[in-house]
């Protein structure tokens, strides 16, 4: 079998799995103390150090004694202001610091709940991301600076901030929260509990080095028979949508083809049926022989049929595109030289062309095998001409190394002989 899907395969499961650990231990979390009066605003002016018991302060202390104690006394917008009162009435100082860090944490939790603005729909269908989670990098520094100012305020109210490492997480908990938003608070325990399961299984299988992928296989359709007996139907499809392997490894493969929200849908019911059967890339097709052999490559087509009948012939050689190897590496760099789509287009049509050429060349007979080395050779480097104009010199560079269809059109030169 072909190491490539095995290779892709585990990848996913591994980022699958780390991200249902990260999103576990997040909604697991034990709830911060909150402080026991509302949040309130840092001062200001946080330039001076925290001052010792004031007269003020003094007052407060004094007034407490006297009557009942009452909450208001002692609060102030003023952090600074608020430590001293605090500290009058003889507060201890672990105290102190647990009421100052939970407030200023319910302050910043806020603020980060403002930054996220108002709840995005979940886009599962977008290519080239994994488990459809999207994290947008301006949002995780804007998320990470607020962190930092947050520690900066702890440290120069209480002389040090909590290690509790915030950065780490910057950005990556509020959507990883998101990719369970289908799911009611009451069910989500219970499908992390199946998850975690499942990758313990996942991980034996991967003792080896190598993963099993028959392991594999059953640890993921065990998974899913139990979730689906903790689901509806439509939840486990926002499931599947999110996490199955047929979803995520669509997202890898048809980066290029752009899907919209109905046509991932319906490719994916498609290929998660055929999937289901056969395992993810054919990931079980290989071991067949006979008569069941025969059942997998009429189910194969079948499939491919029933795409194209729901695609329409343009849209479906746009998708077998995006499924080659070789023009996803194009658009991989296209994408990173910000050249767009059409720069792999044009380069993916330059390797078809070349191949067709080179094709026909072998099958002229009327050529002496020199004349067709050369005339191979030829249409090597003049479409290598032709991708470097559509890349740059730059991304064709980078190019190159993924390039390995350029030497079965014709092997790279000899290097010159250093005899005399």
């Amino acid at each position: 079998m072909n190491a490539k899907p095995i290779l892709l395969l585990s990848v996913v499961a591994n980022v699958v799995l780390a991200a249902v650990l990260l999103t576990t231990t997040i909604s697991r979390k034990a709830p911060v103390e909150k402080a026991p009066a509302a949040a309130v605003t840092p001062a200001t002016s946080a330039s001076a150090p925290v001052q010792a018991v004031s007269a003020e302060s003094a007052t407060v202390a004094s007034v407490a004694m006297d009557r009942q104690f009452d909450w208001r006394m002692v609060e102030s917008e003023d952090y600074r202001k608020y430590i001293a009162n605090l500290r009058s009435i003889g507060c201890p100082e672990e105290t102190i610091r647990d009421i100052i860090i939970a407030d200023v944490n319910k302050l910043y939790e806020n603020r980060r709940k403002e930054l996220a603005g108002p709840k995005k729909k979940y886009e599962f269908w977008k290519p080239g991301v994994m488990m459809g989670a999207s994290f947008d990098p301006e949002r995780m520094e804007k998320e990470r600076a607020l962190n930092q100012e947050k520690r900066a305020l702890l440290t120069e109210l209480l002389g040090s901030a909590p290690d509790d490492k915030p950065d780490l997480l910057a950005g990556a908990a509020s959507q990883l929260e998101a990719m369970f938003d289908f799911l009611p608070a009451e069910k989500r325990s219970k499908v992390f509990d199946l998850m975690q399961d499942m990758q313990g299984k996942m991980q034996k299988s991967m003792k080896g080095g190598a993963p099993d992928t028959e392991d594999i296989r059953k640890a993921m359709k065990e998974a899913e028979t139990a979730i689906a007996a903790v689901l509806s139907p439509e939840e486990l499809l926002d499931y599947n949508l999110r996490f199955s392997m047929t979803a995520n490894m669509m997202r890898m493969q048809l980066a290029g083809f752009e899907p919209t929200e109905t046509e991932f849908l319906e490719l994916f019911k498609k290929r998660k049926a055929y999937d289901d059967e056969y395992g993810v890339a054919g990931m079980g097709a290989s071991n067949l022989k006979g008569e069941e052999k025969e059942k997998q490559i009429t189910a194969e087509k079948k499939l491919n049929d029933e795409i194209k009948a729901e695609l329409g012939e343009e849209r479906y050689q746009e998708y077998k595109r995006a499924q080659d190897y070789a023009f996803q590496s194009m658009y991989r760099v296209a994408e990173r030289e910000n050249l767009g789509k059409d720069a792999a287009v044009k380069a993916y049509k330059m390797k078809k062309t070349a191949e067709d050429e080179a094709r026909k060349l072998r099958s002229d007979n009327s050529l002496t095998p020199e004349q067709r080395t050369a005339a191979l050779a030829a249409i090597r480097a003049e479409t290598e001409n032709g991708i470097r104009t559509v890349f740059g010199e730059k991304g064709y560079e980078s190019y190159q190394n993924q390039a390995y269809w350029l030497k079965t059109i014709s092997p790279d030169p000899k290097p010159a002989s250093s005899n005399p």
